[in-house]
Order: C-alpha cells, then sequence, then structure tokens
C-alpha cells in the first residue's frame, strides 16, 4: 500500500500531490493542510491508483559541460607530427605562440575550449568534450528506493 511521504501513513481514499521546496510529494490530507495542491489520487482499494487534475510538470534544463580530454597533449603532438607540422607551423594556425604549443604538448597548459576547438580544426582530432546532466523527473523516481547511501556522507 502506498504511504504518506511526509509522515508515513497509510494512503487510503483521496491522496494529494503537493509541491513542497521545489519537490512533488503525495501526502495524506492532514499533511497537504497548509501546501500548495497540484493534484489529487486516489488510492480506493477497489480501483487501481489513478491521478485526477494532475498540473503539467516543468521541464527541467539540461546543462551541457565542455571539458578537454586527459591526455590532450599526447594526441596533440602526434597529430601534428603526423601531418608533418612543426611547433612553429601550428602555432602559426591557430594564432598562437609556439611556447604555448609546447607547453600544452608537454602537459604543462591545459588550453581554453576556444584554443581546444581551433586545434581540433586544424589537426581534425577530438579534444572537447561535452558532459550532459541530466536531471531527474519526478516519474523517473517510480521504482527507487532510498538507500544508505543516499542519505549518509561520507568523510575522505
Amino acid at each position: 500500500m502506498a504511504k504518506c511521504e511526509l509522515c508515513g501513513r497509510e494512503l487510503q481514499g483521496l491522496a494529494y500531490r503537493i509541491r513542497l521546496e521545489g519537490a512533488e510529494l503525495i501526502v495524506c490530507p492532514a499533511c497537504a493542510r497548509g501546501k500548495t495542491i497540484i493534484g489529487t489520487v486516489n488510492f480506493s482499494r477497489t480501483q487501481p491508483p489513478r491521478q485526477i487534475k494532475t498540473a503539467p510538470k516543468p521541464k527541467k534544463p539540461v546543462e551541457v559541460e565542455q571539458t578537454i580530454v586527459e591526455n590532450y597533449g599526447d594526441i596533440i603532438r602526434n597529430a601534428r607530427e603526423k601531418m608533418g607540422l612543426t611547433r612553429d607551423m601550428l602555432a602559426a594556425m591557430v594564432g598562437e605562440k609556439e611556447s604555448i604549443i609546447r607547453r600544452i604538448e608537454a602537459g604543462q597548459l591545459e588550453p581554453t575550449i576556444e584554443l581546444a576547438r581551433k586545434l581540433e580544426k586544424v589537426l581534425k582530432i577530438k579534444l572537447v568534450e561535452e558532459i550532459i546532466d541530466y536531471e531527474m523527473e519526478s516519474g523517473d523516481l517510480k521504482n527507487y528506493d532510498i538507500t544508505l547511501g543516499d542519505i549518509a556522507e561520507f568523510k575522505d
């Protein structure tokens, strides 16, 4: 049987879908008092649970982070040597100093995303990775049980 997500009581009959600090919860009538109600859910024993009057969920934005691959120096040096270019020639092609290219190849300096894009274009290699952060919708949590790892904080 379903339980109230605030107090833990069994839900029988009519329950409420509320929004509390940005989270959507299904709660008993006692816990719904004074909260923003966005819909109702019927938990009668004769009928399967169904939702009534639910508000549409707003879309969560997805964050995309760009990072440079780990072994960028080796990749750049190998591609440059394979094309038969010197550091001076490569530096002129991307509009940088030769010392910057030398430090990047040695792994002492990580290129900016802009410089990495220029190097990708000239050397025909892949240096920039996109890391996509998907935000979970409340529907994704239907079969999710809380574990100790979700609650505990680990010290290093």
